[in-house]
């Protein structure tokens, strides 16, 4: 394996520590996850918000609920703060923050007391949101650089604990988890001693499609997130009925995809669209477990020219988007080195925003 830089893989390599902590914490603080969850099941509207991965971790959530017949809505913090929906006090609205701290969270809080109730979930306690929030659940992720690695996965986790606890069975949900933690780390493990894998498919400059469906829309929009953070690259997420509909006119033979394609009842139609956009010229990498795969050994399968599999490990619905976005996180920084940039470097974002008009002097 080429040599990295050592912090960002760490986070990454990390991501199964972190989680075995997250499940600890939560397992000490459950009272907070079985209030959250008291409080979902008697609201008639539940909007989700955040800022960049926070609120792209909470898409599965938004998923779990909608599915168990709860309302449930994702917008985006920015949005929330300038163009309000109607709320009412039977509603709830579930702020997501890493830091607890960024601007357009710390200006929507004052504007939701009163009128709705609302539950924070932040991985710093001391936080903004942790001391304005009716409910409060800390995440208890190890910390990141700068980049949302551990943090986001975190983050995904407990938004499917509290989805459990609230429609299904929270015991059942953290051992589920716990059993998977071994499985996930043999797979991070083997994907970073693949991660020259990636050479032959990206290229510095072009951009990276990254297309899916329900909750691994997470993945994607996490992904085009990650491309141009970590490696300052341009990458575009979409879902793949929407991108049949007129943007596949783009693909030709400099065309990247990354398609998602977990188990569910889309998968046949994702893998369609992948098959199109091979016979149309483009090249493009499936990410999902692969069809009667049972040897690790053949993890990673070219299936035709333009064509490869990176097979992820079969596990429960809550956990795939955990697992789907290691390959993309990875996929990141290996384009980072290709390109000469130092990966999950900021030049111009600072970690926690705190001005929503202008760019702070760098440190």
């Amino acid at each position: 394996m080429t040599s990295v830089p050592s912090r960002l893989l760490r986070d990454i390599q990390s991501q199964p520590d972190s989680l075995d902590v997250v499940l600890t914490y939560q397992r000490g603080g459950r009272n907070a996850l079985l209030e959250a969850a008291r409080v979902l099941k008697h609201a008639k509207r539940v909007v989700i918000t955040g800022m960049g991965a926070s609120l792209n971790a909470s898409i599965p959530f938004e998923h779990r609920l909608c599915a168990a017949g709860i309302d449930a809505t994702v917008v985006e913090s920015g949005e929330l703060l300038h163009y309000p929906r109607p709320l009412g006090p039977q509603s709830v609205v579930v702020v997501v923050s890493r830091s607890g701290e960024s601007v357009e969270i710390a200006r929507l809080l004052p504007r939701l007391y009163g009128d709705c109730t609302t539950i924070g979930i932040t991985n710093e306690p001391t936080s903004t949101l942790a001391r304005g929030a009716d409910h409060f659940i800390c995440v208890g992720s190890l910390t990141d650089e700068m980049v949302a690695i551990q943090t986001y996965s975190g983050t995904v986790l407990v938004l499917a604990l509290v989805a459990a606890a609230a429609v299904d069975d929270l015991a059942a949900a953290e051992a589920t988890a716990q059993d998977a933690l071994d499985r996930y780390r043999r797979f991070i493990d083997r994907e970073v001693e693949a991660l020259t894998h990636w050479d032959e498919f990206l290229e510095p400059q072009t951009t990276v499609y990254l297309l899916a469906r329900g909750p691994s829309m997470a993945s994607a929009i996490e992904g085009a997130l990650l491309f141009k953070e970590t490696a300052k690259a341009p990458a575009a997420s979409m879902a793949v009925a929407s991108f049949r509909h007129g943007p596949v006119e783009i693909v030709d033979r400099t065309f990247r995809g990354l398609l998602f394609a977990p188990p569910d009842a889309t998968r046949t139609l994702n893998l369609a669209l992948a098959s199109d956009l091979v016979r149309f010229g483009g090249r493009v990498r499936v990410i999902g477990p692969a069809e009667a795969e049972s040897s690790d050994a053949r993890w990673w399968r070219d299936l035709s020219p333009g064509l490869s599999w990176c097979t992820t490990p079969e596990v429960p619905p809550l956990l795939q988007p955990i697992v789907e976005i290691v390959p993309v996180q990875l996929a990141a920084l290996r384009l980072a080195h290709l390109r000469g940039i130092v990966p999950g470097k900021f030049r111009f974002a600072p970690q926690v925003a705190r001005d929503e008009a202008a760019f702070a002097p760098p440190d």
